[in-house]
């Protein structure tokens, strides 16, 4: 009983620290949204109460025949907050029941039965939710709401944010900043991390005017929006005003690339990186490390070499072997031989035999491939031998 409630807390310890390597995300993003969620709540109720209460201490000093006209334009007030305030909790209640969803969602797994069916059942249901990480990352938005849906892991993935996202995304490829500015705005913390996308979003809609040969808008709306940038060094500033000196069809290198229409999808990864710092998204996939990770702890040297890849490693086959290919080797603090013929382990229950030609294979295998008449072929180079002629090899 002792050993089994050993074998189970090392299990439960296993699981727990790799929820905390796969999962972070799983639970800080929703926990974000709901402190954030929190503040503006916080502000908006601050800000009616306000209100609230510089309208009743008015209505104390109005006449009587006009507290009553006063009262009711209070009655208004006082409704108004109730709806704003509901709303808002309604906001909160629902983030924290996602986050309470996704704790459970966690816990359960920790709790489960090693290779068991449910166990099974939530890695597949893990395995669907970094494929619609991995989809919405690509913009396969459609194949990743049909693929949620399919999999019922609503609860469990960041739709939500990544659709936000793809709407300001689509606005910048069509050239209209206005929805990126008022996130911008919306998220005023982004300076604390000093991300320059919304100086980048003016300066684009400075360009454009130039672009236009509207100088004058050019320098008032620098003057509005630029000139006073706190996020930005001076040299910064002087190469973005020094642009009123140059048509969009210069052939200076310095301020060529200002006026290239690639800008614009400089800013859409600029918001999309922007938007993942904000939601603590990592900016790799999930799927795409878990991958990498694999590839890496299989990839040996033998991979590589044409004469000793091995038909049943996955590295060794395409396409794997090219994505693997620029991934570092495993590292191997203990070895173990095997045998190139039955891919069985080299040990004293499969004595390892070198045959003259230098080759070593399993003993159980030679005797395997081993003719009627005791000749043995050698698959690499198909020299014959007499079973006899193969000695033991010691590894030390």
């Amino acid at each position: 009983y002792n050993e089994y409630k050993s074998y189970l807390s090392m299990s439960a310890s296993s699981k727990v620290a790799e929820v905390t390597a796969l999962e972070y995300s799983t639970i800080k993003v929703p926990y974000g949204v709901l402190n954030k969620k929190f503040r503006q709540a916080q502000k908006i109720i601050d800000r009616e109460i306000n209100q609230l209460n510089n309208s009743i201490n008015n209505v104390s000093r109005l006449p009587a025949d006009l507290q009553g006209a006063a009262l009711s334009s209070l009655q208004t007030k006082l409704m108004n907050f109730r709806n704003k305030y509901m709303e808002c909790l309604s906001k909160e209640r629902g983030y924290a029941e996602k986050c309470l969803s996704r704790l459970d969602h966690l816990s359960e797994y920790v709790n489960m039965e090693d290779n068991s069916v449910n166990e099974t059942i939530w890695k597949k249901k893990r395995l669907d939710k970094m494929l619609v990480d991995y989809f919405l990352r690509r913009s396969y938005y459609d194949v990743a709401i049909d693929l949620t849906k399919e999999s019922g892991i609503e609860q469990v993935v960041d739709l939500d944010i990544f659709m936000t996202g793809r709407s300001i995304e689509n606005s910048l490829r069509v050239h209209d900043t206005k929805p990126c500015l008022q996130w911008c705005h919306d998220n005023k913390r982004l300076k604390k991390t000093k991300v320059l996308l919304e100086f980048n979003l003016h300066t684009q809609n400075y360009i454009e005017l130039i672009r236009n040969g509207d100088y004058m808008a050019a320098i008032d709306y620098a003057q509005n929006n630029l000139v006073n940038s706190e996020d930005i060094t001076k040299q910064q500033l002087q190469e973005t005003l020094v642009l009123l000196a140059f048509k969009a069809d210069t052939d200076c290198e310095k301020y060529k690339g200002y006026f290239s229409p690639n800008r614009w999808e400089e800013l859409v990864l600029q918001f999309r990186a922007a938007n993942f710092e904000l939601y603590h998204l990592q900016s790799q996939s999930l799927l795409t490390a878990v991958l990498q990770s694999g590839l890496s702890v299989m990839k040996t040297h033998q991979c590589y070499s044409a004469s000793e890849k091995s038909p049943d490693c996955p590295v060794c086959n395409e396409p794997l072997n090219t994505l693997a290919r620029k991934l570092p080797y495993s590292h191997c603090t203990q070895s173990k031989l095997i045998c190139k013929i039955s891919l069985k382990p080299l040990n004293e229950h499969n004595i390892p035999m070198m045959l003259p030609n230098g080759y070593v294979y399993g003993e159980l295998a030679l005797k395997e491939m081993m003719e009627k008449d005791g000749i043995i072929t050698c698959p690499r180079t198909q020299e014959k031998f007499w079973l006899d002629q193969a000695q033991k090899v010691y590894v030390m």
